[in-house]
């Protein structure tokens, strides 16, 4: 009796072991897809200078390049706060409903230049928020769960009760990407039409 009781332990801390390590793997497997995503995203805007399709002044250009490069200068060996805080530039001077508002501001000035550029433009940006949105989930399972699971079913009021302010922060962060990349892809399709 007390030999199959070990050889369950053993069996059980062994499951947990590999499971852990599974997970592990995984999480890293998930930040390097979403790096680089990222990559690809910068890639294809610069093929769009190269291709004459969007200027290398372009506000648009400049705009993106620029946050995408800090991204991914952050997004390899950080955590989900960096993650977050390289997407909406947050600085030590401005809280995060500043930078919030500040990010909303810019997409919202983008996407006025997006519609007299060509379709691809508003794409790779629509892109680019899709990557960002994918980056941010990736540095967390809880923060991927909770945001595809409820984030986008209950109200944001009833999600600020529920988390802590920081969750609710990234939640936030994450959910204005995915707006934005609809928002991008939506301009870009009317465009073409």
């Amino acid at each position: 009796m007390i030999n199959s009781m070990d050889s369950l332990i053993v069996f059980i801390a062994l499951g947990t072991v590999l499971a852990l390590f599974f997970a592990y793997l995984r999480y890293k497997t998930q930040k390097k897809i979403a790096l680089y995503k990222l990559y690809a995203v910068r890639d294809e805007l610069i093929c769009l200078v190269a291709e004459d399709k969007i200027s290398e002044d372009s506000p648009i250009f400049q705009y993106y390049y620029k946050k995408i490069n800090l991204l991914l200068k952050s997004a390899p060996n950080v955590g989900l706060d960096d993650a977050m805080a390289a997407f909406l530039d947050l600085q030590s001077n401005k809280g995060f409903d500043q930078s919030l508002k500040e990010a909303v501001r810019c997409a919202n000035e983008m996407l006025t230049l997006v519609e007299s550029e060509p379709e691809e433009v508003g794409l790779i940006v629509a892109i680019f928020y899709s990557a960002s949105k994918y980056i941010m989930l990736a540095h967390s399972s809880f923060l991927r769960m909770f945001y595809i699971y409820f984030f986008k079913k209950i109200s944001a009021i009833k999600v600020r009760q529920l988390v802590t302010k920081g969750i609710y922060a990234k939640l936030t962060a994450v959910r204005f990407a995915d707006q934005e990349a609809i928002r991008f892809r939506d301009v870009s399709h009317q465009h073409a039409s």
